[in-house]
């Protein structure tokens, strides 16, 4: 079942690849972008070493666009290849690889950032992929997450844009990539997600603190935790 699973994802991210940081823009009216400086903002505040990141799920290399710090080595990861050869046309200063999170191909505490944009819902073992983040990070490294959550019920807000985000973004996504399968999948994944404090536990029972959580939008927000111990 988590092989079908990966060969999905993968499946669907390669299909939606040419136009995926179009459709990323408008379904988000251009949020992602701000969202994702937000999160390096977070980000600078807390790291203390500058010599190894590592973006896991890159997609297209987007989180590198917004990543401004003077790191001597920039790697991105993602198992879509599809995603792979845009992101590799867009930065010619990253290295980009395709794997897991679940497998990372990476020697033990090499890392001094491992970021995730929107990527941990699609994890084949959340477990597994958080413990290879605490595996590769070195002690006192910075882990950066951004991803969506499902809706809470209540205000009219939070009704609002879970209406948009489980009914119309799906069909807007699929106009605008021509493949409605893969929005209806993403719709799908963010409603039966986890909820933001199972993440947090999660993350603290594989040797993380987390120092940040910023909501930015109804079901959006950022995690940022520092490596306290290994496992």
């Amino acid at each position: 079942m988590k092989g079908l699973k990966r060969f999905k994802v993968i499946k669907t991210f390669d299909s939606i690849a040419d136009r995926y940081i179009l459709a990323n823009h408008l379904l988000s009216f251009w949020q992602d972008i701000c969202w994702r400086k937000t999160m390096f903002n977070l980000i600078s505040q807390n790291l203390e070493n500058r010599d190894i990141f590592v973006d896991v799920a890159t997609g297209t290399g987007e989180n590198f666009k917004y990543c401004h710090s003077d790191f001597r080595l920039k790697i991105g990861l993602d198992p879509a290849r599809k995603m792979l050869e845009i992101a590799k046309r867009r930065f010619e200063n990253v290295q980009f690889i395709e794997g897991m999170a679940e497998t990372l191909p990476f020697k033990n505490e090499t890392a001094d950032l491992i970021t995730v944009s929107f990527g941990v819902r699609n994890f084949e073992d959340r477990k597994k992929s958080f413990e290879e983040f605490n595996r590769v990070l070195r002690k006192g490294g910075i882990l950066g997450i951004l991803e969506f959550f499902p809706m809470e019920n209540g205000t009219f807000i939070n009704k609002a844009a879970a209406k948009y985000i489980y009914d119309i973004l799906p069909y807007l996504g699929g106009v605008i990539t021509g493949n409605f399968n893969a929005y209806k999948y993403l719709s799908k994944s963010i409603k039966n997600f986890i909820l933001p404090n199972i993440m947090k536990l999660e993350l603290e029972n594989v040797g993380f603190n987390v120092i940040e959580v910023e909501r930015l939008f109804p079901n959006v927000y950022i995690f940022i935790a520092k490596k306290v111990k290994s496992l």
